[in-house]
């Protein structure tokens, strides 16, 4: 039974005989009748042999055996939370495997960043307290918010955003991450409806009052204009039936 270091051998004889990987590959499995190496790991080592090599010990035994400090590790993942094994085997000169588990040692694990609202500069946390404030005020004198029509709108992005992993201590809370800005490319997918528990007094006096909701559904309104046409509408049909009613 032919070892591992043997079947290298027979590659290390191919390439100094000049046979390309593809005849290699096809010659040793055809001679030995068994699938014993695949295309890829032929040229692998092919290109190991060009680059002057002919150590014929597997390279990720001996990395296996390399020395990783974790204090080394550990300021290699705080300088980039977001970096990935293969980067801090690369940095690192180590296995993967070996990343890994020094990564289990020191208790590191990887979390999806926590998205929270748009940040708000001062102006517009001013803004929105003022806002806010004199609605409320508002509200106390004239009962205003019982007469509203809710309108809630949903941007549809043309590019998918995705939240990044980043390598945390395992008890480490999530780190927070500000929702992106809208780019300029986008479609509003907006809707109008009425609060089913407005004005049931009014309504049962008029059983056959068409409501915002008979009149806004099923509407397919593409354009920004289509909503605002639409809500008049129904504004100016409201009017006139309360008018009547007086």
């Amino acid at each position: 039974m032919l070892s591992k270091r043997d079947i290298r051998a027979i590659m290390l004889y191919k390439f100094k005989r000049g046979t390309n990987t593809v005849k290699t590959t096809h010659e040793i499995n055809e001679t030995f009748k068994k699938d014993l190496v695949s295309l890829s790991t032929v040229k692998r080592w092919f290109r190991k042999f060009k680059e002057g090599s002919e150590n014929l010990e597997n390279e990720e035994r001996e990395r296996h055996g390399s020395v990783l400090d974790n204090e080394k590790l550990r300021k290699a993942i705080e300088a980039n939370p977001r970096t990935t094994v293969r980067e801090l085997a690369e940095e690192l000169n180590v296995s993967k495997s070996t990343i890994s588990n020094h990564l289990k040692k020191i208790e590191k694990t990887k979390k999806l960043d926590k998205w929270v609202l748009h940040e708000l500069n001062d102006y517009q946390k001013l803004c929105r307290y003022e806002v806010c404030s004199s609605l409320i005020l508002r509200n106390k004198n004239d009962p205003f918010v019982s007469r509203l029509i809710t309108c809630d709108k949903k941007w549809i992005l043309y590019d998918n955003r995705k939240r990044t992993l980043q390598w945390l201590d395992k008890d480490e809370a999530l780190k927070h991450f500000p929702k992106p800005k809208l780019i300029s490319t986008k479609v509003m997918d907006m809707k109008l409806c009425r609060i089913p528990h407005i004005h049931m007094t009014f309504l049962k006096r008029l059983p056959l009052f068409q409501t915002s909701r008979h009149l806004l559904n099923g509407k397919n309104l593409q354009k920004l204009c289509g909503h605002k046409n639409a809500f008049e509408a129904f504004v100016e049909f409201r009017t006139r039936i309360s008018m009547q009613m007086e």
